[in-house]
């Protein structure tokens, strides 16, 4: 008896998350294609910046250090990253989000992470290319609240600095 009610609490742990699981890849379907369209459609970047992760910004602050762009902080370090993708955004004729690929959800306690992994297709003047990539999303409070990490903003980052756009 003690088995059956141990496999039974078992089940029931088990569908519950189930059933958490697809709320957040919903959840994350939707997040990924609004910060998609916000962002590279809209070209709003100054309202979804502030769903940037921390994370993120250190390591493009990072990039700026070592290539020797300067020592941005804080909103400086925004600016610099807006700066930035202006140029590329005058560049950009068209962004199409074609599909996502995959969602992958990780839970480490009350925290969730899921990466989003989508292709797209982007006209820079003439050129089209299609490109895979990924979107980390993370939230702190078991999926009530996220932050994203867009690692193609370090991509642009790095060709304006090389002068490719």
């Amino acid at each position: 008896m003690d088995k059956l009610i141990t496999v039974f609490i078992l089940l029931v742990f088990n569908f519950g998350f189930s059933q958490n699981e697809k709320e957040i890849r919903k959840s994350l379907n939707k997040l990924s294609k609004e910060y998609l369209t916000e962002m590279y459609i809209n070209k709003k970047y100054d309202s979804i910046s502030k769903i940037w992760d921390k994370g993120m910004l250190i390591e493009i602050q990072s990039y700026y250090v070592k290539s020797n762009e300067g020592s941005f902080l804080d909103l400086v370090l925004v600016n610099k990253i807006k700066t930035d993708l202006d140029k590329y955004f005058k560049n950009l004729t068209k962004f199409h989000l074609d599909k996502i690929l995959d969602i992958q959800i990780e839970k480490i306690d009350n925290m969730v992470i899921g990466n989003v992994f989508f292709e797209y297709q982007e006209t820079i003047k003439s050129k089209t290319e299609n490109i895979k990539t990924m979107l980390t999303f993370i939230s702190p409070d078991n999926g009530n609240n996220w932050s994203v990490q867009d690692w193609k903003i370090k991509d642009i980052v790095d060709k304006v600095n090389r002068e490719l756009y």
